[in-house]
C-alpha cells in the first residue's frame, strides 16, 4: 500500500508538471496573437508560417504578377552568374571552391538544380546574399566562409518558417521594393557584362 501510495504521488506530480507546461504555452501563444494583432503592425496573417523577414513581400499569394516576373528574373541571373559550369565542367559553392575535397558529382554531371560540390543553387545563392550582408565571406583570399554544416539548415530553417526565397533580404519590408542595385535588370546587366565573380575565373583551372 505505502508503495502504490508513492507511486501515485509521483504519477501526480508528473501531470502537475505537464499542466503547468502546458498553461505557460497557452500564455506564450496569447502574447504571441496579442502582438500579431497589434493595430498599427502591418499585413495581419495569423498563419504560423507568416515571414517575419519581410512580412509584406515574401511568399507568392500576395506579391503582383508583375513582382513575380521580375523576382523570377533575378534569380535565373543570379543562378547563371553564380552556378554556371567553369571551363572544367565544375560549378561549385563559395565553401567547396575554396577546398579540394573530391567532388559529389563528375564535371557536367550533377543533377538538375545541383552544383558539382552537392550544394543546391539555392544554398549558393544563399552563401552569396549571406556575405553580402556581412555573414561570412564570399571571394578568394578571404577566411571567413559559410560552412555548409550551418549555411544549409538554416537555409532550410528560413524556408520552413518564414518562407524564404533568394532576394528576401534586398528588399524593402515595407514597400516590397528592391533595394538600390539588387533589381532584376542591374542583375541581368551584370550577366551580359560578364562581371562574374573572380571565384568563377579562379576555378577554371580545376
Amino acid at each position: 500500500m505505502e508503495e502504490e501510495n508513492r507511486l501515485l504521488r509521483k504519477k501526480v506530480k508528473e501531470l502537475e508538471l505537464v499542466n503547468a507546461q502546458r498553461h505557460q504555452r497557452i500564455k506564450e501563444l496569447e502574447a504571441e496573437l496579442a502582438v500579431r494583432s497589434t493595430p498599427d503592425r502591418p499585413l495581419q496573417n495569423p498563419a504560423p508560417s507568416m515571414s517575419m523577414i519581410t512580412p509584406v513581400v515574401s511568399g507568392t499569394t500576395s506579391t503582383p504578377p508583375t513582382v513575380q516576373m521580375s523576382w523570377k528574373a533575378r534569380t535565373d541571373a543570379r543562378t547563371r552568374l553564380f552556378c554556371s559550369l567553369n571551363r572544367a565542367g565544375n560549378a561549385l559553392c563559395s565553401w567547396h571552391d575554396s577546398r579540394r575535397e573530391r567532388r559529389a558529382h563528375p564535371p557536367r554531371m550533377a543533377p538538375p538544380g545541383h552544383l558539382n560540390c552537392g550544394c543546391t543553387y539555392e544554398e549558393a545563392l544563399f552563401e552569396e546574399s549571406l556575405s553580402r550582408h556581412g555573414v561570412g565571406s564570399y571571394h578568394p583570399g578571404e577566411a571567413v566562409r559559410m560552412d555548409p554544416a550551418l549555411r544549409n539548415p538554416l537555409l532550410k530553417l528560413l524556408q520552413e518558417r518564414y518562407g524564404y526565397r533568394d532576394g528576401d533580404f534586398e528588399r524593402n519590408p515595407v514597400t516590397g521594393n528592391w533595394v538600390d542595385g539588387e533589381g532584376s535588370t542591374l542583375w541581368e546587366q551584370k550577366l551580359l557584362s560578364g562581371s562574374s565573380n573572380s571565384r568563377k575565373r579562379g576555378e577554371d583551372r580545376r
